[in-house]
């Protein structure tokens, strides 16, 4: 993509953003692209470590970027730095899953392996636990020996899986790995009373609270996306935070 292009101010890349959402017009498409490189590359580095070149991964936040800003649509409501966020998210993590591999494995066994991982998601999700071997067989119409079989073979990659990271000394039993219970769902409660919280919120203010929570962004770096000083930044966190609480707390 090259190096960021300059635009003088947030509302310059708003109508950027605008522009090309009317017109497909690739010059500004690569404006928006370039004003928010940064957080392609902030995003990237939270994979660093993991058996990838950094180099690689930042390619792959930046595809992940440019998909965010070409399917973007800005009378949804919902910023454009928390649409990308998630899509570049989910490119480097099926980049890591499909591609970090150590050895080739027989197509049908890598398949398997990422019907398997995408199986276990979906079924944490609708079932409030961590499936057993026998519900993700049932789920993909396999054997439970071809679903060992294919998780196994997640050894073979330079990186373990995000959701459950393995190292060389641990038990490699899946069993163990799949009864447990899912973590998040202790978060659960916290979460469906923030939302309504953070709906109330001016869309800025929200943005900047997902940059530095979610996103883990720097107030340096916020201010730079969001087209504020560092200051403004630091107030309107502050702001935020305490207008959250405020309504969080019992009448």
């Amino acid at each position: 993509m090259g190096a960021p292009i300059p635009l003088a101010g947030r509302e310059t890349v708003r109508r950027a953003i605008h522009e090309h959402f009317e017109t497909r017009d690739r010059a500004s498409r690569d404006a928006v692209v370039g004003a928010y490189q940064g957080l392609a590359y902030s995003l990237a580095a939270r994979f660093a470590q993991r058996g990838v070149e950094l180099d690689d991964l930042n390619q792959v936040a930046l595809i992940g970027l440019l998909k965010a800003v070409e399917r973007y649509d800005p009378t949804r409501g919902v910023e454009l730095t928390t649409f990308a966020t998630a899509t570049i998210l989910g490119e480097l993590k099926r980049h890591l899953r499909d591609k970090a591999w150590s050895i080739r494995l027989p197509r049908r066994i890598h398949d398997l392996h990422l019907q398997a991982q995408q199986a276990i998601d979906e079924q944490t999700q609708e079932l409030g636990r961590s499936p057993s071997l026998a519900e993700v067989a049932a789920r993909l119409s396999v054997t439970v020996e071809e679903v060992v079989e294919a998780l196994d073979a997640g050894g073979f990659r330079h990186n373990t899986s995000l959701e459950a990271p393995l190292t060389p000394g641990e038990d490699h039993s899946l069993t163990n790995r799949l009864g447990t219970a899912d973590q998040n769902l202790a978060e659960v409660d916290g979460r469906l009373t923030l939302t309504p919280l953070l709906e109330r919120l001016p869309p800025r203010q929200r943005e900047i609270l997902n940059l530095r929570f979610v996103v883990g962004c720097s107030q340096t770096e916020i201010a730079h996306l969001v087209g504020v000083s560092q200051m403004q930044v630091s107030r309107l966190l502050a702001r935020s935070l305490a207008q959250l609480r405020a309504w969080a707390e019992p009448a």
